[in-house]
């Protein structure tokens, strides 16, 4: 993100915002996840592929030999069928999370491709928001099948609900110098945000460090 905590122009433009040591080190972060999980706004920007680029010669494993899942938060089954998810060498590695009111024909296109889990939703405190995926029962089902390590990559209103909701342990942030300014730059934390400060997320171990021109910050949660 930029100092001013932006991971996006307004158009969505993203590439590039840190630089090549930074992005090589989240490459690392990967390799210690049995899945990375982003929502589907990242998946309709950017069109991931959420594969270990790395030096690693087969994309979908890590260094273990483990299976790297991919899973996209997608309540609306909004995800395209042309999607790079669904569509390359991994997608049997690829899950979709929908909810209970996603289009059925949408659901099973998609499950033709990849696996889709139907998760139950919670509403949004916004109104005239769509429902979220309820990310608690989500967390106990991913557990149950053997994801102990979660990586949750964004954009901005996935790494919301699971600081605001209290699912995340750790964080990890790299930092460019650099400044994007504008009230509707996509911001890495989004969401309804607190209230009052003393709902404030505070990090505790807090470290820094240096990756070429960025500035890499990692701590945990309270």
């Amino acid at each position: 993100m930029t100092l001013d905590g932006k991971i996006a122009t307004a158009g969505g433009e993203s590439k590039w915002i840190t630089g090549d040591v930074a992005r090589a080190y989240a490459m690392k972060l990967r390799q210690g996840a049995d899945a990375i999980l982003v929502g589907v706004n990242t998946i309709l920007a950017d069109d991931p592929s959420l594969t270990l680029r790395a030096r690693n010669p087969d994309r979908g494993t890590r260094n273990d030999g483990k299976p790297l899942r991919r899973i996209v938060l997608d309540a609306m089954a909004r995800t395209p069928l042309i999607a790079k998810i669904v569509n390359d060498e991994h997608a049997a590695l690829a899950t979709i999370v929908v909810g209970k009111v996603a289009p059925k024909k949408r659901v099973a296109a998609l499950g033709r491709r990849v696996k889709v889990i139907t998760a139950p939703t919670i509403k949004s405190k916004i109104e005239n928001r769509e429902s979220k995926i309820d990310l608690r029962w989500l967390l106990k089902k991913l557990g149950s099948e053997n994801v102990t390590s979660l990586l949750v990559e964004g954009g901005g209103e996935v790494n919301a609900s699971f600081l605001l909701g209290g699912f995340a342990q750790r964080v990890t942030l790299f930092f460019a110098p650099k400044i994007l300014g504008g009230r509707d730059a996509r911001k890495a934390v989004a969401g309804d945000g607190v209230k009052r400060l003393d709902e404030i997320i505070q990090l505790r171990e807090v470290e820094w460090r240096r990756l070429g021109p960025d500035l890499l910050l990692t701590a945990r949660l309270e």
